[in-house]
């Protein structure tokens, strides 16, 4: 879906000269969701931001001030045997290190002190065991 600044669906133009109508309610974000005329890439980082912004523009009642803009915050994966790599702003962290950073990200954006509790409990269990995938 084609969104605005503002994440609001737009309808497809039937004439190139005329804008695309904006459905005013109507808000799309994610990685379904593309806002017109930018590259943001479809991962949750984007989504996450999207819903951020959208929640308090909402809850503001200022949907209308300023448009979306995304802020990079860096990008983490995992590539196993407790290694990772993380690209930020700040410098390129490999190894041990970046697991370790990557981890730490994953744990605080959990939700609830539940998961929080839970997550820790079951990389320990599944570091002295072994990942029991019979269940799947």
């Amino acid at each position: 879906m084609v969104t605005d600044d503002f994440l609001r669906v737009r309808l497809e133009g039937k004439h190139e000269e005329r804008p695309a109508a904006v459905l005013r309610d109507v808000f799309a974000l994610g990685d379904c969701a593309l806002i017109s005329g930018t590259q943001y890439p479809a991962t949750a980082q984007v989504a996450s931001q999207k819903a951020q912004w959208l929640a308090k523009k909402l809850n503001k009642g200022d949907i209308n001030t300023r448009g979306f803009v995304f802020a990079n915050r860096g990008i983490m994966a995992y590539i196993g045997r407790w290694n990772a790599i993380a690209q930020t702003d700040q410098g390129n962290v490999s190894g041990r290190a970046a697991w370790v950073l990557w981890r730490g990200a994953y744990l605080t954006k959990s939700v609830g002190w539940r998961n929080r509790i839970l997550i820790p409990v079951y990389w320990m269990i599944n570091w002295i065991f072994g990942r029991d995938i019979s269940r799947f």
